[in-house]
């Protein structure tokens, strides 16, 4: 199952293509499910259908919003922790793994919380697209917060990989092209 709802404001996703292009080429059969008009039953049967749920990026707190909203945090966190189902996020998706989405508000993003709490599928903080020029705005995060939490950067060309409570960092097998640049 891909959930591309961090991205429905934007007028472009080509990463939500990219990731079904890969998942298609290994065989995979892709579902959509878009969080954004998702009911809990809706949820709940998508789960029973797949193995796997792939969240893209794009705005992760109205990602979280409606992943809150919807029973997605409750139904695919107890089907992850229950053994019954695999987790893959890029992006926003890596940021909806974390206990708390606090660090991930942006000016931008439109999406409105009571609550920044996440899957928490996770101990870390997944810094993504470190390798985009953020290794300052990151390296402040980390001054201000990394005594209290631990966080990770990670490139575009890497990826997370975790089993149970270890997780490790190796290069990624595929990477999406960047965005075109604003000139």
């Amino acid at each position: 199952m891909v959930v591309p709802t961090a991205g429905n404001p934007l007028p472009l996703t080509p990463w939500v293509d990219e990731v079904v292009g890969h998942l298609a080429a290994c065989g995979v059969r892709v579902e959509y499910l878009d969080l954004e008009g998702a009911r809990a039953a809706d949820v709940d049967g998508a789960v029973e259908r797949c193995e796997l749920v792939f969240v893209t990026g794009g705005h992760p707190i109205l990602l979280l919003e409606h992943a809150q909203r919807s029973g997605f945090v409750r139904i695919v966190k107890q089907a992850v922790l229950g053994g019954e189902l695999a987790y893959a996020g890029v992006s926003a998706g890596a940021a909806l793994a974390t206990a708390d989405l606090a660090f991930y508000r942006g000016p931008d993003d439109p999406g409105s919380v009571e609550t920044t709490e996440g899957l928490g599928l996770v101990g870390f903080f997944p810094l993504v697209h470190a390798d985009r020029g953020r290794r300052e705005r990151y390296a402040r995060l980390i001054a201000a917060y990394g005594d209290r939490c631990e966080f990770l950067p990670i490139n575009d060309d890497e990826a997370v990989v975790g089993v149970g409570e270890t997780w490790w960092r190796q290069a990624s097998a595929v990477t999406v092209p960047r965005p075109p640049s604003r000139s």
